[in-house]
C-alpha cells in the first residue's frame, strides 16, 4: 500500500497499517527532517523493523541525497529475518 505521511508518499508492503505504527513513523520523520536523533520505542511484534524500513527508504527514495541506511543486527538469523521481511 502507499500512503502520504507529512508530504512523504510511503510504500509500505502491507494492506493495513496500525495507528502505532504511523506515529512511530511520524516520529521517524520528523527525526529525519531535523537532521537529529531518535530514541522510538515500541513492543515486541508490533512491526518496528517493518516501519523503520518503509519510512527511510521510502524518505531515500523521495530524498536521493540524504545518506545511506545502515542497518545492524547482533546475528545473522535477524538479519536473515529483516531480508525477508523487505522481500
Amino acid at each position: 500500500m502507499r500512503f502520504e505521511l507529512d508530504g512523504l508518499e510511503v510504500f509500505f508492503p502491507y494492506d493495513r497499517i496500525y495507528l502505532e505504527q504511523y506515529q512511530y513513523m511520524r516520529s521517524l520523520k520528523a527525526a529525519l527532517d531535523s537532521g537529529g536523533h531518535a530514541l522510538l520505542e515500541m513492543p515486541t511484534g508490533t512491526g518496528k523493523t517493518v516501519c523503520l524500513l518503509s519510512l527511510v527508504t521510502s524518505y531515500q527514495y523521495a530524498n536521493p541525497g540524504c545518506g545511506k541506511l545502515v542497518y545492524c543486527t547482533r546475528t545473522v538469523p535477524e538479519m536473515n529475518a529483516v531480508m525477508e521481511e523487505l522481500g
